[in-house]
């Protein structure tokens, strides 16, 4: 799998989990102090994470760096 591919499916799982949480793009940039735009590049996959952007995010989306990228399930 290329890397763009993974991308996307980390993105997906970002998306999967913020609306899971009931939360828009603009709160959880806020809560994580970047725009929403970096949100949506994030969960489109068009915009790598950097690792500690990864745990920043998965806290404020309560779950794990993990499951983020699909080591857990």
């Amino acid at each position: 799998m290329d890397v763009a591919a993974i991308r996307k499916q980390i993105g997906h799982r970002i998306k999967v989990r913020r609306v899971e949480l009931d939360m828009k793009q603009e709160e959880l940039g806020q809560r994580l102090g970047v725009p929403q735009s970096q949100i949506s590049e994030w969960e489109i996959g068009r915009r790598a994470l950097r690792i500690e952007q990864a745990v920043a995010l998965a806290q404020a989306l309560e779950t794990t760096v993990g499951r983020l990228v699909g080591e857990v399930p």
